[in-house]
């Protein structure tokens, strides 16, 4: 389910005498309807970073080209509503307008992990992500695009639907009879780089798996047991410590590790615990969707179960795997 990004340029009526000389360069306008956008696989109703918008105007009935109307516009909050930072000028009447769009925004000055296609370079909105090693530095990415439209028109109100392009990985307590603390877990072996082009199926990931990505929850486990108490399942890496990553065919090298401090036979100390990512029945992650990782702990080795449901509304789907 995608959700929608409202813009709009006013502008009054050249037909109206009364009306005051439109400037030379307007901002665009946007309203965002965020019903539907989930961040972190929680409901999120208003944004809370800027959006990066480009727009094509070509000749009806052919192909976008450059963006040169706009490119890498960030969108910020005002009041109410969202303006572009810069002001425009009213494209040429008799063409078509294209608008794309990522979020969250990020200038183009190569510090920030999201680098987008230079605006020389034809197409549509093609942009190059690494996913950040530290979970808290990881970022919802979106994009989305308009319908083609004519610059005759009013333009007011142009949807563009969002969707997300990332893979939400969260992790929550199975049957763990052994008390203890989670101090980590990490997925490694992992695609952390690669490429995305609005309208294509997937992303064009590089070869390496040297991906290493960490939360430190020091969740402290009491001892749960779900056969005696099936809803006892509480999240370990949730919300701000989620993974959102690339989504990829998981590699046969891929493999999830816990640190796991415990006591046993009177000895504290912290123990690994590892298990491989790929299954049977999970050989990938897709893109909008959460997969949340159930962990059990049994005689010091590691078991999950994988629950697998649609990022925005939470349904969950029929998959329920056990390693």
């Amino acid at each position: 389910m995608s959700a929608f990004l409202m813009l709009s340029l006013s502008a009054c009526s050249s037909e109206d005498p009364a009306a005051p000389a439109e400037p030379a360069l307007k901002k665009w306008s946007f309203r965002f309807s965020t019903e539907a956008i989930a961040v972190r696989s929680a409901p999120e109703y208003e944004l809370s970073r800027s959006v990066g918008m480009s727009a094509y105007v070509f000749d009806d009935g052919s192909q976008p080209g450059l963006p040169e109307y706009m490119w890498n516009e960030e969108v910020v909050r005002k009041g109410a509503g969202w303006d572009t930072a810069d002001g425009y000028a009213r494209p040429a009447a008799g063409k078509s307008i294209l608008f794309q769009a990522y979020y969250p925004y990020f200038p183009q000055d190569g510090t920030g992990p999201v680098n987008l296609a230079a605006s020389t370079i034809p197409g549509p909105l093609s942009l190059e992500y690494e996913v950040p090693s530290d979970v808290s530095d990881q970022i919802d990415l979106m994009t989305g695009e308009s319908e083609t439209l004519s610059t005759d028109e009013e333009l007011k109100d142009v949807l563009v639907s969002m969707s997300h392009r990332l893979s939400a990985i969260q992790f929550v307590t199975g049957d763990i009879g052994l008390a203890g603390t989670v101090r980590s877990i990490s997925l490694k072996n992992i695609h952390k780089k690669g490429t995305y082009s609005l309208g294509d199926d997937s992303w064009t990931l590089e070869s390496a798996t040297d991906g290493v990505f960490s939360v430190y929850p020091d969740y402290v486990v009491e001892g749960v047991t779900l056969a005696g108490d099936p809803d006892g399942k509480k999240t370990v890496a949730g919300g701000e410590n989620t993974f959102l990553m690339l989504p990829q065919a998981i590699p046969d090298e891929a493999k999830m590790v816990i640190e796991y401090e415990a006591t046993v036979d009177g000895v504290k100390s912290v123990h690994t615990l590892e298990a491989k990512l790929k299954s049977r029945n999970i050989p990938e992650w897709q893109w909008g969707k959460v997969y949340t990782y159930q962990i059990s702990v049994v005689s010091l080795a590691l078991e999950y179960e994988v629950f697998v449901h649609e990022w925005e509304f939470g349904g969950q789907a029929d998959v329920n795997i056990k390693i």
